[in-house]
């Protein structure tokens, strides 16, 4: 995106100075969002403040990210931003699809541009000198309400050379420059000898406009997108949307990295026009969500962040009305102390059924979706004799936890070692027994004997239900309490989890630093411990793993530790924590 923007930068004609006749919103700087139109349907706002990026040096991965990046990019995309970039571009970007204005399909060409503010114009005016010193395609001039456009049609384009420009970057290339990407992965794509860069002031075929404003710079693959931007009424702005404001009156607006905006609707109308371009280089599904559903919402927005552990994210989807329905009860958290602290990963949450039901709805109007629903529950029932919906998942209408742990016992334990562990709680118990002995009376006449199943384990007090194949036992479950089932991997698996863990996972230091700043009620965790997960990874082809070219790859997302993430809700706002845990950069 950075690649197509300077591109579009260095392709600028001189600049001449801006009529009196732009309109009064346009003779100043102003927010980026006091250009786009009120209804604008999605919006990508990017910070480009230097203190900011440079902060994240203090974390390892962006260490060697930002030193990646200035070994091998600058140089082979024929710029260097840092003095061809930098001294003009102000303090944002965005990058924005205008909104629909005709019932017919429109292309992403005519809908898609990107806008920038401009701290320096006589830095900007070197950069573009420096280009005009080299063949330029040829270019159309003309006035839009005061504004000057220039435009490069598809069919008038070529791509000078730049003097700067290098050759591709060989496989050979990526492994000198440290790439954080195993040239083993590299080289297993076949008929791949180079992988070419993208020159500086190639526009290739898809044509390109560009509008100098004060202050500001848009550039888009045509001129109607910027056409749409500078026909926006004065006063209906972006800025004054009351559902833009609940992201600029976060109080991590100021400091964020990347915002999101969206309208829900007035995308998803848009995304069905556009998926019907044909000149999109893949093709675009139809979409799976119902418009009912959506039509909830009056806007989602995200934002990305630094804090102490790392970086952090957050979505946030506000809804038209209040709904009851949606202001649920927070998850207790009762059970993650019966979680074994190496856990590799974990989650937790309430009600599978009620959330797998909410899915279906939501879904339901994709009809392979709910062809795929209806095969696999006949399936499901004419293997079992049971009932997707009421007999397996209608009594989890609890708390549940579901993770994976280290462990020599079970039967994962011989080939991966590793067990799965899942506990759920029920209203409804006799429920639950009655679908577990159907189930392994089902399971034991389709293996035609071979299953047998032992009910008369105990350990620590707890009577254990197995199954096994042979001597090998493949399933067990138990009640720990009169409304908790744990289901395990084996009888021996269970050894590690009865009657609770040696370390539990709300005592580890990991799990703690991945969770303590996440909102608290919530409605459950989602946890991968990076450490303990990479070494299981690693330990499953070591030969591969070791290797010298996988190295840097393997130190880079090393020094990720962890993620985790939670949601939270009331009766107006649904709300999505995200917390990636960064090792410090070493000195």
């Amino acid at each position: 995106m950075l690649a197509l923007f300077t591109s579009s930068i260095l392709a600028i004609s001189p600049v001449l100075p801006t009529p009196p006749s732009v309109p009064q919103k346009l003779r100043s700087p102003a927010p980026i969002s006091q250009f786009l139109p009120a209804d604008t349907p999605l919006v990508g706002l990017v910070s480009t403040k230097t203190e900011k990026w440079q902060s994240l040096s203090k974390f390892e991965l962006f260490a060697q990210i930002f030193a990646f990046a200035e070994k091998t990019f600058s140089p082979q995309m024929g710029w260097n931003y840092q003095t061809d970039i930098k001294p003009w571009l102000g303090e944002q970007v965005a990058v924005a699809f205008m909104p629909q204005k005709v019932s017919n399909p429109i292309s992403l060409n005519d809908n898609f541009l990107i806008l920038a503010s401009v701290k320096d114009a006589q830095q900007l005016q070197a950069l573009v000198d420096k280009f005009k010193a080299n063949k330029s395609p040829e270019v159309i001039e003309r006035q839009y309400k005061g504004v000057k456009i220039l435009e490069w049609k598809p069919s008038k384009l070529t791509a000078p050379e730049s003097p700067e420009a290098t050759p591709p970057v060989s496989k050979s290339l990526l492994k000198t420059s440290q790439l954080p990407i195993p040239t083993s992965l590299l080289a297993a794509i076949p008929g791949i000898p180079t992988i070419p860069m993208p020159k500086p002031n190639s526009i290739k075929s898809r044509g390109m406009a560009i509008a100098i404003l004060p202050g500001y710079v848009v550039t888009a693959s045509n001129a109607l997108p910027i056409e749409q931007l500078l026909d926006t009424p004065p006063g209906t702005n972006l800025a004054q949307n009351p559902n833009f404001k609940h992201l600029t009156q976060h109080p991590q607006y100021s400091k964020a990295l990347f915002t999101l905006y969206e309208d829900p609707n007035k995308f998803l109308a848009l995304f069905k026009s556009l998926a019907q371009d044909p000149s999109l280089p893949f093709p675009i599904p139809p979409s799976a969500i119902n418009p009912a559903q959506v039509a909830q919402y009056n806007s989602i927005n995200g934002l990305v962040w630094e804090q102490a552990e790392g970086l952090r994210l957050q979505l946030n989807a506000y809804r038209k009305n209040s709904s009851l329905a949606n202001n649920l009860t927070p998850n207790s958290a009762q059970l993650i102390s019966r979680i074994p602290a190496p856990a590799y990963a974990t989650t937790t949450g309430s009600n599978i059924y009620g959330q797998w039901q909410m899915l279906v709805t939501v879904l339901s109007s994709n009809p392979q979706f709910k062809d795929g629903l209806q095969k696999f529950n006949q399936t499901v029932t004419s293997t079992t004799g049971l009932d997707f919906n009421k007999d397996i998942l209608g009594w989890m209408d609890g708390e549940y936890a579901l993770f994976f742990y280290p462990t020599k016992q079970g039967l994962l334990s011989s080939q991966i070692k590793m067990g799965l562990g899942f506990f759920v709680q029920t209203t409804s118990r006799p429920k639950a027994e009655a679908s577990l002995n159907k189930l392994g009376t089902s399971i034991k006449a389709i293996s035609g004997g071979v299953l047998s199943i032992d009910t008369h384990k105990n350990i620590e007090g707890f009577s254990i239900n197995a199954w096994k194949f042979g001597e090998q036992s493949v399933f067990a479950y138990s009640w720990v309490d009169n409304k908790t089932l744990l289901i395990s991997t084996g009888l021996e698996a269970m050894n590690e989890l009865l009657p609770q863990p040696s370390r539990q996972l709300p005592k580890d230091y990991n799990f703690a630093t991945a969770t303590s700043s996440l909102p608290a009620p919530n409605q459950g965790y989602f946890y991968i411990n990076m450490g303990s997960s990479l070494s299981w990874v690693y330990s499953l082809a070591p030969t591969v793993f070791n290797a010298p070219d996988f190295q840097v790859f393997k130190q880079a997302i090393g020094s990720v530790r962890s993620f985790s993430s939670t949601t939270t809700m009331t009766s107006k706002q649904e709300q999505y924590d995200g917390l990636v845990v960064l090792a410090p950069a070493k000195k």
